[in-house]
């Protein structure tokens, strides 16, 4: 297991390689003023041309529609790098709501069934 984590003021991510698959961890507010420590974090993690990786949002308790448009493009990077990529939550209502809002789930890989991002 490999753990390399990354933080500003309000934003922690944890990379963590269990078995075959990177597991980015996200915690606290993903926004403006934050996106570039996440995007330090996927970075790190596609330079090792990962298979797998997993975002975590179960901690992530805010994002704005900068932090909303990181994950979208994150996603389309790994995907691009040959990466399957997933997202797991459940996620924090205020997320929730904002994925709701903007009918993104599906770009994020949440499917209707379960809006609150429980895979």
């Amino acid at each position: 297991m490999i753990s390399v984590p990354h933080e500003c003021a309000r934003l922690r991510t944890d990379t963590v390689l269990l078995e075959d698959q990177y597991v980015i961890f996200v915690s606290g507010e993903l926004d403006l003023a934050t996106v570039g420590t996440f995007h330090a974090a996927v970075h790190a993690c596609l330079d090792t041309r990962p298979t797998r990786v997993l975002i975590d949002l179960r901690e992530t308790s805010f994002c704005d529609c900068t932090g909303l448009r990181a994950l979208l493009r994150s996603r389309e990077e790994i995907v691009r790098a040959g990466a399957d990529c997933r997202i797991r939550g459940p996620l924090h209502p205020l997320v929730a709501r904002l994925v709701d809002r903007t009918r993104t789930g599906d770009r994020l890989g949440l499917s209707a069934a379960s809006p609150e991002g429980s895979m």
